[in-house]
């Protein structure tokens, strides 16, 4: 039968108790977004080799210092006039004219993570993902861009984003429990030896020899 016990010692183990068991919910509920915030991580680390197959390279000279807007195919006013279309009349947050490897866009967001790109040569428009904003027009989904949002929460909006701050916020939460769990046992692991080193336990003497009946007559003597 195990002893109960103390009740001194029940409230000072109360709060690793209590930790031991959040840190372990909150790593199994977590753990499959720190696995896609872990990948997403390494993965845009490395995106040029992942994505594109090659190192970044400088731009390749579409867009110059010296560039006559006015001599786009595709100018600020016509871009605007096209994001129109998607969008209707609604504030803008962005639109700027980009070179990425070879492919002169203009990128139009509104916000909230909702942006649509536009050839700055044949008009095409396409979403930020890459599908085609025309019935039948050919799709190549941007990986690239996928996985940044993916990893930053912004590929659902708002919820995603909150999703990736209380998972942020449990990370933190975790780590400091995690600390807890360590730190507080070994402190009182050193604690316990430096009362024991403190006050050492004295040793039970064990009887002399020279005290001893060297025979049995002497032995016999001593019991009469």
């Amino acid at each position: 039968m195990s002893k109960p016990v103390p009740k001194s010692s029940a409230n000072k183990n109360w709060l690793l108790v209590q930790f031991r068991k959040w840190h372990g919910w909150g790593g199994a509920i977590l753990s499959l977004f720190i696995l896609v915030v872990a990948v997403t991580g390494i993965l845009l680390n490395h995106k040029d080799l992942f994505f594109h197959g090659e190192a970044k390279k400088e731009p390749h000279g579409l867009l110059m210092s010296s560039t006559d807007l006015r001599t786009l195919p595709v100018s600020f006013d016509r871009a605007l006039a096209i994001s129109r279309d998607h969008y209707g009349d609604v504030p803008l947050e962005k639109i700027e004219l980009k070179d990425e490897r070879g492919w002169l866009h203009y990128k139009v967001a509104r916000g909230d993570g909702d942006e649509i790109r536009i050839d700055a040569q044949t008009a095409e428009a396409t979403h930020k993902y890459g599908a085609n904003l025309k019935a039948g027009g050919a799709t190549a989904y941007n990986w690239a861009k996928i996985v940044d949002d993916l990893h930053t929460g912004q590929i659902f909006g708002t919820a995603g984003k909150l999703t990736v701050d209380v998972t942020s916020g449990v990370i933190i939460v975790l780590t400091l429990t995690g600390l807890y769990l360590w730190v507080v046992p070994l402190l009182r692991k050193r604690q316990s030896k430096s009362r024991q080193a403190a006050n050492p336990v004295p040793a039970r003497r064990s009887p002399s020899l020279d005290a001893l009946p060297a025979t049995p007559a002497a032995a016999a003597e001593l019991v009469e």
